[in-house]
Parts: C-alpha cells; sequence; structure tokens
C-alpha cells in the first residue's frame, strides 16, 4: 500500500484526512504531539513530531510517498512560513514525491495579485515557501468549513442559546465544505500530475446566506434557530479567549498575538470577506468538480452524520 504522511494529524484538518486515507486503502503514518488523539484509529502508525525541529519532520516524512500538509491554527499561525519551509525541505530530504497543502482559506487566483487583505495575501507566500525545496506540489484551498460550527465559538450558541452567530454579513454568499470532503480532494491529487503546481480553490456543493443556515439548523433541531451577526470586535474577542487567554507571551507568539493586535487582524479578515467584491466564500464549483470528480457532500446531510453534544478540543485544530 502507498504510504502517506499526515502531518498534525490530531487537528480537525487532519484527523479528517486520517479518516479518508484509511477508507480509501492508503497506509498511514500520522504525526502528533499527542499520541493519545490517535486512539481509536487502527492500523496506522503514529510518530511524534514537532515543526520546530526540522529533524522530527524528515524522520516523519521518511519513506513516505506522499506528505499532506495543513496550515497551522491560529496558536502558531506566525510561524506559518517557517513550517513551511521546513516540511518542503524536510520532505525534499525525505524522498517524498509529493505534497498536498491544505491553506485552510481562499486564496487569491494569479491574476487577481494582492488583494489588500494581509491573510489572504500570505497565502502565496505561503505556497511559494513550501514549494522552493522543489518537492511536486498542490495546493487545496477550501473557503469555509462545515466544522467550525461543531467549535467553541460557535456550537454553544445553537446548543445552549438557539442562536447561531458568526461575523458574516446577512447576505454574505458562502460555499460550505466539510473537512472530510476536503480531505477527499486532497487523496484525488496524490497521483494527478496535471495537478501539479496547482492552487485550488474549493467549497461545497451549495452556497447559503447565513440566514439559510439558520434555517437548516432548525430544521434538524426541530427548533427556531435564530442568525445573530456578531459585531467583528466581540468575535475577535470570543476566539481570543478560546485561543490565547491562557498561553504566556511565549506561546502567544509575542506582540502578533496580544488581544488588540489580534483583534485588528480578525476584525480586517471578517470585514474583508463581507465587503469584497472578490467574494473569497463563493465558490463556482462546476467547474472544479468537472477536474476533479468528487461526490460533495450536502449541508443536510453533515448535520446528520455529526454528534452535536460532543465537546471538540477546538485548539487541536
Amino acid at each position: 500500500m502507498t504510504l502517506v504522511t499526515v502531518l498534525s494529524a490530531s487537528g480537525r484538518p487532519g484527523l479528517a484526512q486520517v479518516r479518508q486515507l484509511l477508507e480509501a486503502g492508503y497506509e498511514v503514518r500520522a504525526t502528533t504531539r499527542n499520541p493519545e488523539t490517535m486512539k481509536n484509529f487502527k492500523n496506522i502508525e503514529v510518530v511524534s513530531a514537532d515543526y520546530n525541529d526540522s529533524d522530527s519532520i524528515y524522520e516523519a516524512c521518511l519513506g513516505a510517498d506522499s506528505v499532506f500538509y495543513t496550515r497551522p491554527s491560529f496558536e502558531e499561525s506566525h510561524k506559518a512560513l517557517d513550517f513551511a519551509a521546513t516540511v518542503g525541505s524536510a520532505s525534499k530530504r525525505a524522498g517524498v514525491r509529493r505534497i498536498i497543502y491544505n491553506t485552510c482559506c481562499w486564496g487569491p487566483p494569479d491574476e487577481l495579485g494582492e488583494v489588500g487583505q494581509a491573510g489572504y495575501d500570505s497565502v502565496k507566500l505561503m505556497v511559494s515557501m513550501l514549494m522552493q525545496a522543489g518537492v511536486q506540489t498542490t495546493t487545496f484551498q477550501p473557503v469555509l468549513f462545515m466544522d467550525n460550527l461543531l467549535t467553541s465559538w460557535a456550537r454553544k450558541d445553537i446548543m445552549k442559546n438557539d442562536l447561531y452567530t458568526y461575523p458574516h454579513n446577512r447576505n454574505l454568499e458562502a460555499s460550505w465544505i466539510c473537512l472530510d470532503d476536503v480531505a477527499k480532494f486532497m487523496i484525488a491529487a496524490i497521483d494527478r500530475d496535471d495537478l501539479v503546481g496547482r492552487c485550488i480553490n474549493i467549497g461545497g456543493p451549495e452556497i447559503f446566506t447565513p440566514p439559510r443556515v439558520a434555517d437548516l439548523l432548525s430544521g434538524h433541531f426541530g427548533r427556531p434557530i435564530r442568525y445573530e451577526e456578531l459585531d467583528l470586535k466581540d468575535f475577535s474577542n470570543r476566539l481570543y479567549d478560546i485561543f490565547y487567554k491562557d498561553l504566556d507571551d511565549e506561546k502567544r507568539g509575542g506582540r502578533s498575538a496580544d488581544r488588540e493586535g489580534f483583534s485588528e487582524s480578525m476584525s480586517d479578515f471578517y470585514r474583508f470577506n463581507n465587503i469584497s467584491e472578490h467574494k473569497p466564500f463563493k465558490v463556482d464549483m462546476e467547474p472544479v468538480l468537472k477536474e476533479i470528480p468528487i461526490k460533495l457532500t450536502p449541508f443536510s446531510e453533515w448535520m446528520k452524520q455529526q454528534d452535536w453534544d460532543e465537546e471538540l478540543d477546538t485548539n487541536a485544530g
């Protein structure tokens, strides 16, 4: 069987990648700093690895045909360029044939150049840094995850307050995609030479505005759930408390993750999404699916598959 190394396997995207790789018949090596999180998987190799230790990433990649790499989550976003360089060079040194990269966000098409939003403009820098080592790379840029509704910043309001809260304009159109479908796209690229060097924005099979998402949640739970647009600063503070409040300055990444700096950064990101003519959350999936024929999961079907009573480790993703 073909061996695929999944970096950051214990994060929410990584767990989906492991699930789908096993389903597709691949041999999986999962890297994590907490092996206990992988205990529910059978017949996988679990190894400890840390992006701050390039040798550990090299060892994790050694013998693998392909490597699945996911952009670091909030806590380590300030090291994203360094981590991309580490993964690229370690993969090259280990003889990896292909890297499949999940940016966890939209990326501006080449013809646009920079769009004036720091988070989105950094996507191209990270892709470039990853590819500098010379390993064949395919990049997927999923725009908005259904799975976000299960996290600490959304799930509590849905379950306890009958509210779907997000900092989205009520008319904002979004192509919600589930993490397992992102993993399916990544798997499809393993043996697709025609996708090497490509950066592909992906979304789900349907496009919804926030009130429509609330309607779907209402139908699933059998009770009215109302949409409430969160103030950008309130939402940023909510995320800060989840990810950074109890960390010391070193683990926060210094000034880049103080409350004020974080709030400014996140507010700018969501303000851009709400008003941008580029519509980062909306993807025309018809041409993508013609090229990569994945069976996408409808939002209503995804909701039925979830355990809404489960408390997720948000920080793991």
